[in-house]
Order: structure tokens, then sequence, then C-alpha cells
């Protein structure tokens, strides 16, 4: 069987509405990609990179359960995963700050 491999960046979005915290979740292009075709129930993988951290670990979880294969994942010991703050405005459009996650 063919397999599908799709390679990106991984940030952890925290979402703000009226300056209040609304949802947590897994982000990136790639992610969200591979992350649809795995619920449709394609043989996907996703190649990327985020810190051993509780964030890791979320997302880990995250992509599992929805059918990605996790195994070309590299998880960095030093630093922490990367964070994405999306402030929605009264129309709901983000505008986004990026946080590294250097230690």
């Amino acid at each position: 069987m063919r397999k599908i491999y799709g390679i990106g960046e991984t940030v952890f979005d925290i979402i703000f509405k009226s300056g209040q915290p609304q949802a947590a979740k897994a982000g990136g292009a790639m992610l969200n990609s591979t992350v649809s075709l795995g619920r449709i129930g394609l043989p996907v993988s996703f190649i990327s990179e985020y810190a051993n951290d509780n964030v890791g670990e979320i997302i880990d979880n995250f992509l599992q359960d929805n059918g990605v294969g996790t195994d070309f994942i590299d998880h960095f010991k030093e630093g922490k995963t990367k964070l994405a703050l999306a402030f929605l405005n009264e129309k709901n459009d983000a505008s986004y700050t990026f946080y590294q996650g250097l230690s």
C-alpha cells in the first residue's frame, strides 16, 4: 500500500476572543492537512519537530487519535514546543503572535 507523508512546522495554537482564551489546539498548515487525511482513513504520517514536553505530548496524542503516524517526529529535549497566540476580532479574523519555544 502507498503511504502519504506530510512535512511541516508544528505549533500549538492558543485562541483568544475578547481577551479570554477560548481553545488550545495543535496547529500548522501541514499538520492540519495530515489530520484531514488521517480522519478519512488514508495511510498518512507527519514529519516535523517539537519538544519532548507536555505540549508535545498533547500534539502526539491528537495526531495519533486522528490516524496520523508520528514515527517521524523529532521530539527535541532542549527548548519548548512553539506557541502561536491567535487573537480573534469581532469578525473572527485572527492576528497572530508566535513564540519560538527556546529554553
